[in-house]
């Protein structure tokens, strides 16, 4: 297991990082990873690069044949320079694709002392551990990303992960509580000792009351604990990003999604 990370380390963890919910349709191999997310993702047709030495262009004609056999008609792919071939980028921008996302790469070695966050006394952080705060942290996450109620088999899908999560620490999820509402949210996974922070937002009424700290504080101890040695992320540029930055990240390059129309 990596304990010293370097740049090139960074950006090689943040590019295996992919997810698959129990039951998606999906196809992974050495090159890529195609997932049919369930509708009510804000993203629900997703492509991830690891590495090819193939043409772009027949890249994407495979992939993009993937998707369609699904009945899908767009894909979200997500791309940074550490992306192999390096013409992937331009091919999909050759053929419409847009970019509709910048996020960067953002990571804190966990070997040291965490950082202070000065997180307010009044914030109250809770772990997602039943449906009641499974529902909570969905509605947070859907007004911070977009999205309506949180569906039934949404919050049982959501739950269940975390359960599975409680035994062995490998995933987590907290919601902070402001006034007694659920203000912010935001989960982690562990793998190969890094600590893949990820949905953390915040209700856009209750921004500026360090709700979002608050879950930050949380996921990095409870990860350090699990012995986690990285928290590794993908900040959005105009919001999160700073805010992580202050709080002692680094940022190592650039993550964006891609928007590609299927004709």
């Amino acid at each position: 297991m990596t304990t010293t990370w370097d740049a090139e380390s960074v950006l090689a963890a943040s590019n295996v990082w992919a997810w698959v919910p129990e039951g998606a349709p999906h196809v992974q191999n050495d090159e890529y990873l195609v997932v049919a997310f369930p509708d009510y993702f804000i993203t629900p047709t997703s492509a991830r690069v690891f590495g090819s030495e193939r043409a772009p262009d027949e890249l994407v004609d495979e992939i993009t044949t993937v998707a369609r056999g699904w009945g899908r008609d767009r894909i979200w792919w997500r791309l940074s320079e550490f992306t192999r071939p390096r013409g992937l980028e331009p091919e999909l921008l050759r053929r419409g694709a847009q970019v509709v996302d910048r996020m960067d790469v953002l990571a804190l070695p966990l070997d040291g002392d965490l950082p202070d966050l000065a997180v307010p006394d009044d914030v109250e952080v809770r772990p997602v551990t039943d449906e009641a705060t499974t529902r909570d942290a969905i509605v947070v996450g859907n007004d911070a990303f977009g999205g309506g109620e949180p569906a039934d088999e949404q919050v049982a899908t959501a739950l269940a992960e975390v359960r599975r999560g409680l035994t062995d620490g490998s995933v987590g999820r907290w919601v902070a509580y402001v006034d007694g509402r659920a203000a912010s949210t935001g989960g982690y996974g562990l793998v190969d000792g890094v600590c893949r922070l990820w949905g953390g937002g915040t209700r856009s009424t209750l921004r500026g009351r360090g709700a979002y700290r608050a879950v930050l504080r949380a996921r990095l101890a409870h990860a350090r604990a699990a012995g986690a040695t990285l928290a590794l992320t993908h900040g959005v540029v105009e919001t999160s990003s700073p805010i992580l930055r202050r709080a002692g990240f680094t940022r190592y390059g650039e993550e964006r999604t891609l928007v590609q129309v299927l004709e």
